[in-house]
C-alpha cells in the first residue's frame, strides 16, 4: 500500500497542472484522489503533506513557493475544507467570503508561479493527460466523429422528448438540431423555468475516445457560444452544456472533463 507521501508526489503533478491551466475552475477532493486512483478517505492527511513538501522544498531551497492546496475544495462548500488552517493560520475562522477572497489570491499565486523547477527538484514528471502524439492524431482529419447514425438519433430524440432523464425538469422548450448563431448546431436544446438553458452534445456508443474527447471541446466551444448569445440577445439566463454518452468515459477523458468543468453523464441507457 502507498504512503501517504508517495500519494501526495502522485498528486503534486495534478495540482500543478490545475495550477497553470485550470487555476480558475472548481476542483474537489474526489477528482484529485480520481486523478491518481487514490481510493481512501485519508485524503486530508496527504493534503497536509502536500504541503510540507513543499515548505520543505523552500526551506531547501531559499525560495518562495505558493500552495497548491488551495486549488482543491469541498463539494459542499466549494471551499477548502477547515484542515486548510494548516496552510493558513485560523483560516476556519473566517467569513465564507473572506475565505474566498484569500483562496482566489492564493490560487492567482499558483497559477502565475514557474513551477517546472519544483516538478525537476521533486523528480516528478508533468502531470499530461494527452501525450504530444495523442492531441496530434486528435487534430487529424482521418479520424471523424461518431456519425449521425440511428443510435445517436434516436438517443436525441429520446432525450428531447424525456429530459427528465438526465435530471431536467420544468421544460417550457425542447428541441433537437438547434442552431446557434455561431452556425454550430446543439444535438439537444432546452428552455427551462427559473431561467435556465441547457444544451445537450450526444455521443452513441460507437464514438471512439478521441470523438469523445472532442465531444468536451465541443461543449467548451457551445458554453462560451451560449453566453455570447446571451449579450446579443440582451438575455437574462444561465446556460448549462452537458455531454451525455452511451457509452463509457475514459479516466483519460474523465480528468479532462473535470479539468474543464464539463458535465457528463455516462452509459446513458434509453428507458421503455
Amino acid at each position: 500500500m502507498a504512503t501517504n507521501r508517495e500519494w501526495a508526489l502522485k498528486m503534486i503533478p495534478v495540482l500543478i497542472r490545475w495550477a497553470i491551466g485550470a487555476w480558475d475552475k472548481p476542483h474537489y477532493y474526489s477528482d484529485l484522489s480520481a486523478a491518481v486512483g487514490h481510493k481512501t478517505n485519508q485524503i486530508g492527511n496527504v493534503m497536509g503533506v502536500i504541503q510540507d513538501i513543499i515548505d520543505n522544498l523552500q526551506k531547501k531551497s531559499g525560495k518562495n513557493i505558493p500552495t497548491l492546496n488551495s486549488l482543491v475544495s469541498s463539494k459542499s462548500t466549494g471551499l477548502p475544507s477547515d484542515g486548510f488552517d494548516y496552510v493558513i493560520k485560523n483560516y476556519s475562522k473566517l467569513s465564507d467570503d473572506s475565505k474566498k477572497g484569500e483562496v482566489k489570491q492564493l490560487n492567482l499565486e499558483a497559477h502565475r508561479y514557474e513551477w517546472g523547477w519544483v516538478l525537476d527538484a521533486l523528480g516528478l514528471k508533468p502531470a499530461k493527460i494527452f501525450t504530444s502524439e495523442e492531441l496530434s492524431k486528435l487534430k487529424s482529419s482521418s479520424h471523424g466523429s461518431g456519425g449521425e447514425g440511428e443510435e445517436h438519433n434516436s438517443i436525441k430524440k429520446y432525450i428531447c422528448e424525456h429530459p427528465e432523464s438526465i435530471g431536467i425538469n420544468d421544460v417550457l422548450l425542447s428541441k433537437t438540431e438547434f442552431d446557434l448563431l455561431s452556425g454550430d448546431r446543439l444535438d439537444v436544446y432546452f428552455e427551462c423555468k427559473r431561467n435556465r438553458h441547457v444544451a445537450v452534445e450526444v455521443k452513441p456508443s460507437s464514438s471512439s475516445e478521441f470523438d469523445v474527447t472532442r465531444g468536451i471541446f465541443q461543449c467548451v466551444k457551445y458554453q462560451a457560444v451560449m453566453d455570447a448569445e446571451r449579450v446579443a440577445n440582451y438575455g437574462n439566463y444561465n446556460n448549462e452544456v452537458i455531454l451525455v454518452l452511451a457509452g463509457l468515459m475514459s479516466p483519460k477523458n474523465k480528468q479532462l472533463a473535470n479539468d474543464l468543468t464539463i458535465k457528463y453523464i455516462e452509459d446513458f441507457n434509453m428507458s421503455e
